[in-house]
């Protein structure tokens, strides 16, 4: 009965949503017990400094990248931040979160806390690698794909930042 009542419910769900499901995934690689200290610290005197690099088919990362960050802050409604593209106003450059777009399959994350930023290569599928640092050290590495169908202007988009924003820093 339980099975029957969740299957329901799942249904009842993406009917209601008028959506196929899913639009996206997230894989989480490393992660610490918690990141909500190293947030707070991060964002408690001024705004995360976020690079994004690469390209969304059909967008430069200098076009996408405030689309990114004000859905990170939309994102994170448990706790309001601000977050900015720019390292000079940054509270602390010693935190940040790269946000690479179609990054090389191969390529370590560990590199990038340490400036290695890799080339962008072109995907079926627009392709995400998130990381945040902490000085030249990697405290949350995650990975992500979209939907190809999904646009950078849509709600889904801002959606699946949120997502990855309230798991990259929970």
């Amino acid at each position: 009965m339980k099975k029957l009542l969740a299957g329901l419910a799942t249904l009842i769900g993406v009917t209601a949503c008028g959506q196929d499901a899913p639009y996206s995934s997230i894989v989480n690689y490393s992660a610490r017990e918690s990141m909500h200290s190293y947030f707070f610290t991060a964002t408690s005197r001024g705004p995360l400094f976020v690079d994004v690099r690469g390209t969304y088919p059909g967008y430069d990362s200098d076009v996408i990248a405030p689309m990114i960050t004000a859905a990170m802050e939309r994102g994170m409604q448990s706790r309001p931040f601000k977050a900015t593209t720019h390292m000079e106003e940054a509270h602390s450059p010693d935190y940040r979160v790269y946000w690479l777009i179609a990054p090389p399959k191969n390529f370590n994350n560990n590199r990038l806390c340490k400036g290695e930023i890799p080339e962008s290569i072109a995907q079926d599928k627009p392709t995400f690698s998130i990381v945040f640092c902490v000085g030249d050290e990697v405290f949350r590495d995650m990975s992500g794909w979209v939907h190809k169908d999904v646009d950078v202007n849509s709600e889904n988009f801002t959606k699946f930042v949120g997502v990855v924003t309230r798991e990259l820093f929970k």
